[in-house]
This record gives C-alpha cells, structure tokens and sequence, in this order.
C-alpha cells in the first residue's frame, strides 16, 4: 500500500475552532507531512482570509475542508478514534501518549475499512467529556506538568509529525478483507445494552452513576471485532427475546 494511499485513511478534525488562523495553520501542518483530510465542527469564523493567509502553500486543504453541525457525522464511519487534550477527567478514559501509536496504528491500518480519526478541541475549553468519550482513546502530548497547554496548531503539527515517523517505520501493510466495527455500530452496541440493562432493572435509571459511559468505556477499551460484535448483539437480543415472552 502506498504512503499516500496510508495517509488518506487519516482525517484531522477541528471541534469550534475560533480562530480562521489556527485553522489556516492546521491546513499548512497536515500538508507538511503529507496528509490531507480536515474537517471542521461549526467553525466561528469561516470560510476567511486570514485562514487562507496562514495556510500558505496548503491552500488546497482549506478548499477541500469538510463542515459538519456535530461530531459524531464525520466519525460515524471510523474504525479508530483519538481525542487530544492536557486535561485529566473524572472518569479517566483509555489513554495513549504520542509515543505510543505504532502497534495500535498498525493493527487498524490493516483493516480493509480502516478510517482514523484524531480530534482537537476548542482553544479555550479543549474536548467535553461527552466529545472525549465518543473516541477510543484519549491522547496526550507529554508537556511539562506546569505549563500543558499548547496552541492548536502546534498540538496538530506534533501530532501530524509523530503519525509520519510512524508511518515511515512500518514496513508494510497487509490489508486484510476483514472489517473492524465502526463508531456508529459500537454505538448501536452500546445502546443495546443500555437498553437491556434498564428492561433488568440493572440500575436506578433516577442515580445511574455513569453506568452507560462506563459500559461505553469497557466496549472502547475491548475494541470487539465485526464477529464478536454480533455475538454481544445476539446474545442481548436473546435475553430481550426471552423478556419478552416473560411479559
């Protein structure tokens, strides 16, 4: 497979952007490393020519970016979702630093329908915890503990950086027919629990202390495959199947 065909499975995702410069400048750092694929959520501030200023060379990008009303529309069809950010949560979620992609990018770049996500939050507030918990992992960019925050465009140019180095030190993809589950049917898997759950009674639906996020949590964390996947999905059905006829 080739770089450039490796590097289109790669989408770089701006949540709020605020300022059309950062977004220009995202543009320029993906192209410097060779890739090509930004999307925008509900930007403040574009189309702008302060965007298209700071872009640079990588014009192209911008006259290509993708717009979308919410996040979950341009990752419905993901098999591989980061979220970036220098914030710890209450409920910490599966974490990676940006040394630690490569057998994680290997494995789901051997997918036939692999397509990976990294996703960057506002400059002021970063990613919600709602936003973070759609991703499959939560990645951070080792700072110096006084002072994490970094600018937009450079967490996107070091992140962009390190997928480079990684890509250039596989030696080779061996794409396979298989395919992985995507983030909308992970999704479904984790609604069907929840909704098997509650029919139970599993939980106090009036105190359910984040039972479904952490069932959401524990299906990221596992990253069960297409067939695995329909077994979680039958063997719920089943017990809804016999629920059923109880009632």
């Amino acid at each position: 497979m080739s770089d450039s065909s490796l590097k289109n499975k790669f989408d770089f995702i701006l949540v709020e952007p605020s300022h059309p410069g950062n977004i220009g400048a995202t543009a320029r750092a993906i192209k410097n490393m060779g890739f090509q694929n930004l999307s925008l959520i509900n930007p403040k501030n574009f189309p702008n020519d302060e965007a298209f200023y700071r872009a640079k060379g990588a014009k192209d990008i911008l006259e290509n970016v993708k717009i979308y009303e919410d996040l979950s529309a341009p990752i419905k069809d993901a098999t591989l979702i980061f979220g970036t950010s220098a914030r710890t949560r209450t409920i910490p979620w599966p974490t990676k630093t940006s040394s630690e992609l490569s057998i994680i990018l290997k494995k789901a770049l051997e997918s036939s329908n692999a397509k990976i996500c990294f996703i960057f939050g506002r400059e002021i507030s970063g990613l919600s915890n709602d936003e973070l918990q759609m991703c499959d992992y939560h990645i951070k960019i080792p700072t110096d503990e006084d002072f994490s925050s970094i600018n937009l465009s450079h967490a996107v140019q070091i992140i962009s950086y390190v997928l480079k180095m990684e890509l250039d030190n596989i030696n080779s993809i061996q794409e396979i027919k298989e395919e992985i589950p995507t983030f909308l049917e992970n999704e479904h898997l984790i609604d069907h629990f929840d909704v098997v759950m509650k029919k139970i009674d599993f939980y106090d639906q009036e105190n359910p202390k984040q039972v479904k996020t952490r069932m959401r949590r524990l299906v990221k964390r596992l990253q069960p495959d297409k067939l695995e996947t329909g077994i979680l999905r039958g063997f719920l059905a089943k017990i809804e199947q016999i629920l059923n006829k109880k009632n």
